[in-house]
């Protein structure tokens, strides 16, 4: 069953951890879409929600679909991280077998 707080929570979450990958202060997203930092705040924590046309704002600056920004689990990956990735990638194509098996349990061995 959804709720409306969890919503909230999602989307204040969600919001946060965009702002700061983006390295923004809550007043100065506040500029970019128009709104008080107090309502910021507000939507961050889950005491507050938005209107469409804020949900608009956010989705297009972040480059983002409105709907994700309501997922729980909705993951941010920032530039860094695909910098990352890439290079792991890049690394692994030179790893023999019995190299990247040992990668994979350590992997295994990191998300447990």
């Amino acid at each position: 069953m959804v709720k409306s707080n969890d919503i909230k929570q999602n989307l204040g979450n969600n919001l946060k951890r965009l702002r700061s990958a983006k390295g923004l202060s809550q007043e100065k997203l506040a500029e970019i879409v128009n709104l008080e930092r107090e309502t910021i705040s507000a939507i961050e924590v889950g005491r507050a929600f938005t209107s469409s046309e804020a949900l608009a704002e956010f989705s297009n600056y972040f480059n983002v679909e409105p709907h994700s920004l309501l997922k729980p689990d909705f993951v941010y990956r920032t530039d860094k991280v695909d910098d990352l990735r890439k290079n792991i990638n890049l690394l692994l194509c030179d790893c023999d077998d019995v190299k990247l098996k040992t990668i994979y349990n350590i992997i295994i061995a990191l998300n447990e």
